[in-house]
């Protein structure tokens, strides 16, 4: 097992005491045994570090390190643990390149070196897979679908053609790219659905979570743009677009041709109309609801959405609002309720 020292000589960090402790594993401070390090990254874990049991610890820079233990100082701890992790075996293993005997990938399909496809993967002729991709049980790539080098495609995925997806993207579980949008013409039988022929870009670098799905544009593009995560079981809808380094919470919806901007922190639930969204650095919170187009640099909540500071400062008379008489006199919120 790598000692301390040896981690700290991987990853490129300060050592503070005892290089020679072995460290066999990795795990929170509560769970921590003898031989495992566990990381301080925030100050309110600093007063659990003395009660640990771990034999090392990896702590952020601004932090003040325990002096009782051997620590790693990190400026970039969570890629560090993540390096350390890796380094120990604990990551879930890279599969062997290779095709599973149940796995279809057509001729007509452009394949990469060291592609693994999983059992019942399907590859339809006209796709274009790059270098070293991993396809997982059940994936379907449709034909003309492209992904770059290094993709990672979990289990039930769906690509259907019109997908361009960059390099090192990784696609959930059950998460479906590119299919139809919605939307619906009034024809003499009834509602028609259009044709959407426009197609989805994931830029390099892009996270999509299990469940989520990204609508084809009716013409022109859906676009996701570089590191943006997305959470799971969130909507995307037809020419829609999400800037560079946004991250987006699970169950959150946009609505056709709504935009995020750059650099942007979503919240969960949070619904986008239509045209509707944000500008560049801007933090939504949870079940917030958009039905304007916002600018740069804001905090926003509420629904419908709002200023963050303007939606609270309106909670506050609403709920002093709520507590008043009709005589004037504050009640008891709780025999208000049951007055209800």
């Amino acid at each position: 097992m790598p000692t301390i020292e040896a981690l700290c000589q991987l990853v490129g960090c300060e050592l503070r005491g005892s290089p020679d402790v072995e460290i066999t594993g990795v795990a929170s401070l509560e769970s921590a045994g003898s031989g495992d390090l566990a990381p301080i990254d925030s100050s309110r874990y600093l007063e659990l570090a003395p009660a640990s049991r771990a034999g090392a610890f990896l702590v952020a820079g601004h932090l003040r390190a325990p002096s009782d233990r051997p620590c790693l100082i990190s400026e970039v701890p969570g890629t560090d643990l993540n390096r350390i992790i890796e380094a120990l075996k604990l990551a879930p293993p890279r599969p062997h390149p290779g095709i599973h005997p149940t796995a279809v990938v057509d001729e007509g399909a452009e394949i990469g070196p060291d592609l693994h496809a999983g059992p019942y993967a399907v590859v339809e002729e006209g796709a274009r897979l790059g270098a070293r991709c991993i396809l997982r049980a059940h994936v379907y790539i449709e034909g003309t679908a492209v992904l770059g080098d290094d993709c990672v495609v979990e289990p039930g995925a769906v690509i259907y053609a019109g997908a361009e997806i960059g390099h090192r993207v990784h696609i959930g579980a059950n998460a479906v790219v590119s299919r139809q949008g919605f939307g619906y013409a009034v024809g003499p039988r009834g509602p028609e659905q259009r044709h959407h022929i426009g197609k989805v870009v994931l830029e390099d670098d892009v996270h999509l979570g299990a469940g989520t799905m990204i609508d084809r544009a009716r013409f022109d593009e859906t676009r996701i743009g570089r590191f943006s995560k997305l959470d799971n079981l969130i909507q995307i809808g037809h020419n829609s677009s999400v800037g560079q380094r946004t991250f987006i919470a699970a169950q959150t919806g946009l609505a056709g041709e709504a935009r995020i901007g750059d650099d942007c922190e979503i919240g969960g639930q949070v619904g986008i109309g239509n045209r509707c969204g944000t500008g560049d650095r801007c933090r939504v919170g949870g079940k917030s609801g958009f039905f304007r187009m916002f600018g740069d640099d804001l905090a926003l909540l509420g629904y419908p959405a709002t200023l963050a500071f303007k939606f609270l400062r309106q909670q506050v008379v609403l709920q002093r609002l709520a507590s008043k008489k009709g005589d004037g006199r504050w009640a008891d919120d709780s025999r208000d309720l049951e007055g209800d």
